[in-house]
């Protein structure tokens, strides 16, 4: 194993540790209704369904993504792409933490990679290969019970590795 993968690895699980640990567990906010319909719209497939969970000024960090997204329509459009390159991921949540109008949560994600994945380098062909990628994140509420800050972080160097494509 390479320095550099292990680091990445490693550093992952020691941030992951720190945020669910700082999170403290109340009943200020329905968490678990939000999940719920997150759960249900993803395991559909349904990207303009979770897109709906999002207020309309929404900001999205995703490890995954190179610029954070902003706003319902950039949501929409990352989720409608990610389904189209694992049209049948699924989602699990692990454990939830709720404090005010804030909660975050630990989750798995797997699927196969059958349809093509968007890149910033443009489109990557379809591995066939399935990923089973632990992660977590963090969200802020406002007071209609739309998400407008969502924080997602998971092993990327994982996924990567999952799919084949590390160079």
């Amino acid at each position: 194993m390479n320095k550099n993968y292990f680091f990445c690895l490693l550093l992952g699980i020691i941030i992951n540790s720190v945020i669910l640990q700082s999170c403290t567990q109340t009943d200020q906010i329905d968490s678990n209704e939000i999940l719920s319909k997150v759960q249900m719209a993803y395991n559909n497939h349904d990207a303009n369904a979770v897109a709906q969970l999002y207020a309309e000024d929404a900001v999205c960090i995703d490890s995954g993504e190179p610029e954070p997204l902003h706003g319902r329509k950039a949501i929409q459009e990352s989720y409608a792409s990610f389904f189209r390159a694992f049209p049948d991921v699924t989602v699990e949540f692990i454990n939830v933490f709720t404090s005010g109008d804030q909660f975050c949560a630990e989750y798995t994600t797997s699927g196969t990679n059958t349809g093509p994945m968007a890149s910033p380098e443009g489109d990557i062909q379809p591995t066939g290969r399935s990923v089973k990628i632990k992660g977590a994140f963090f969200v802020k509420v406002n007071a209609e019970g739309l998400v407008e800050e969502d924080r997602t972080y998971y092993d990327t160097a994982s996924f990567i590795d999952q799919l084949g494509l590390r160079k």
